[in-house]
């Protein structure tokens, strides 16, 4: 019975992860392909879990060691627009060391429909979702093999 409580929960967190970071990235990709693709600039960094504050440092120290904060960014609604959005990454880079910095160009997709709904499109973060999916798919294969 205890196994299969396990394997049950197993099967729940790589579902909630294969959703959360599985729609993330295929969004990502879905939007640079046929949606808009601008230039927006980093305007800051999210700070703290529950209630993220917008922070100019690209790092942070918790429990003493040093993290990765997730990227604000600022882009443009359409390349001739002067409107304006702001935008907050749901995930953080893997490594503080290939952070991004405060003012950088980074390449933002959304939908035409919907621009509100933004990505950043960037090698280190598609890794970084590609690394937890994999970790999912991994769980999901302890799950059912009953090995691990």
């Amino acid at each position: 019975m205890l196994k299969f409580i396990v394997r049950l929960l197993l099967v729940g967190v790589a579902a909630f992860i294969f959703y959360t970071f599985g729609t993330t990235l295929f969004k990502t990709v879905w939007y640079r392909t046929s949606g808009t693709v601008v230039e927006g600039r980093v305007s800051g960094f999210l700070a703290g879990r529950n209630a993220p504050t917008v922070q100019s440092e690209s790092t942070g120290v918790r429990k003493g060691k040093r993290k990765a904060r997730r990227p604000v960014y600022r882009y443009p609604v359409s390349e001739s627009s002067a409107d304006s959005l702001d935008g907050r990454s749901n995930l953080a880079t893997m490594f503080s060391f290939s952070q991004f910095d405060l003012n950088e160009r980074v390449t933002v997709v959304f939908s035409p429909t919907q621009p509100e709904d933004s990505y950043i499109f960037s090698g280190q973060l598609l890794f970084t979702n590609l690394l937890v999916l994999l970790f999912g798919s991994f769980m999901l294969y302890m799950a059912w093999s009953g090995r691990g």
